[in-house]
């Protein structure tokens, strides 16, 4: 059984997709590669610790995006990582 850390479910919409690979591997640098998954063109899901704000200020070298933290969450299809969400208590 994977040991999940404390922390909360955080979404990262940004502006432009361009900056996705670039945003992907600092959260992978300061979160590890467990707690970020990609999710579409511009959107990355970060289970964190951190405040939005700090996982914001992290990726000051980005482009323009939206840092939400959210405790409920709802999706539909395959793309949509459930296992990897629900195994951090969303």
């Amino acid at each position: 059984m994977t040991r999940i850390k404390p922390g909360s479910l955080k979404c990262v919409v940004l502006a432009s997709p361009d900056d996705r690979a670039e945003v992907l591997q600092t959260l992978i640098d300061r979160i590890g590669g467990d707690g970020v998954r990609p999710f579409g063109a511009s959107t990355v899901l970060v289970h964190a610790d951190e405040e939005p704000s700090t996982v914001r200020d992290w990726l000051s070298g980005a482009g323009g995006m939206l840092v939400v933290e959210f405790e409920i969450w709802s999706g539909r299809g395959a793309e949509v990582p459930k296992e990897w969400l629900l195994a951090r208590g969303h």
